[in-house]
């Protein structure tokens, strides 16, 4: 069986990977569409976990807004995306109390709407980035490349090392040296990429801690919620793998603190300017 998972992992890694970094490097609505089906994915598992904990969701609509606000990302529209979050809101407020379904309903449509699409769209924002020049796809391809990094330092180590359990009640399996080593591994990539000059040191400190500390927590958030679900995987979409919500959990949570500097620096940049 472990032979057979194994062999099911490295088949889903030898077409997802190229299919991943293909579309980043492509750039655009390669991007956009490929953020928008991981994101409608993942939004459809959480609706079925949600369900599964006896919320009724408006998970039609919901997965239509979360389209649209993956959509957003990409085309720019910022000045938009509050006012679209509160009218969304507010529609599905008033669709909750028409259907007869309680305020709970209405958190898990509306939770599921900012996770994934609003949280992992941000991911867009990143790969439009473009000050300097190419900083957008190599900071991009080095979220991927530090959570990755930082899943097999924490999974190899963490077996090797761990001793004491970080949060058992969550997810037993995870260790406090594995988690320490995880953020070690996903600050010595960032900062490889830093080493040959393709993303300021500055990025490179807020990748790492994004990836290796918040990338973590994420990944807990997620195993919190498939343990109140009743669920071992949010799905079946990636063979050995799981579901969407499973690959990308951690992506979800580090995308939005690095979108959130790449910002604020933007913003800095252009006063000094």
């Amino acid at each position: 069986m472990k032979g057979g998972s194994l062999a099911r992992r490295l088949i889903v890694a030898a077409w997802g990977i190229p299919l991943l970094i293909g579309a980043i490097w492509l750039g655009g609505w390669w991007t956009a569409t490929l953020i928008a089906g991981i994101a409608f994915t993942a939004q459809y598992e959480y609706y079925l976990m949600q369900q599964a904990m006896g919320r009724y969701p408006l998970a039609e609509i919901g997965l239509v807004a979360g389209l649209a606000i993956v959509s957003l990302w990409q085309i720019g529209g910022m000045e938009a995306l509050g006012w679209t979050i509160a009218s969304l809101f507010l529609t599905m407020a008033l669709a909750i109390m028409l259907t007869g379904r309680s305020h709970t309903d209405l958190l898990a449509t509306f939770g599921g709407i900012v996770y994934p699409p609003l949280l992992g769209g941000s991911f867009l924002l990143i790969r439009n980035f473009e000050f300097p020049a190419s900083t957008g796809l190599w900071l991009a391809l080095g979220l991927l490349g530090a959570i990755w990094t930082c899943d097999t330092m924490a999974y190899a180590f963490g077996k090797w090392t761990g001793k004491h359990l970080l949060a058992p009640a969550i997810s037993p399996g995870k260790t406090v040296e594995g988690f320490i080593w995880g953020v070690f591994g996903a600050s010595l990539f960032s900062f490889t990429l830093w080493w040959f000059d393709l993303i300021t040191w500055d990025l490179a400190i807020v990748l790492g801690f994004a990836t290796g500390m918040i990338g973590q927590l994420g990944d807990l958030v997620e195993s919190s919620l498939k343990r109140e679900a009743g669920f071992k995987d949010s799905g079946s979409l990636l063979p050995g793998h799981g579901g969407a919500l499973d690959r990308f959990d951690s992506l979800f949570a580090a995308a939005p603190v690095v979108a959130m500097y790449l910002s604020v620096r933007d913003q800095l940049f252009t006063l000094i300017r």
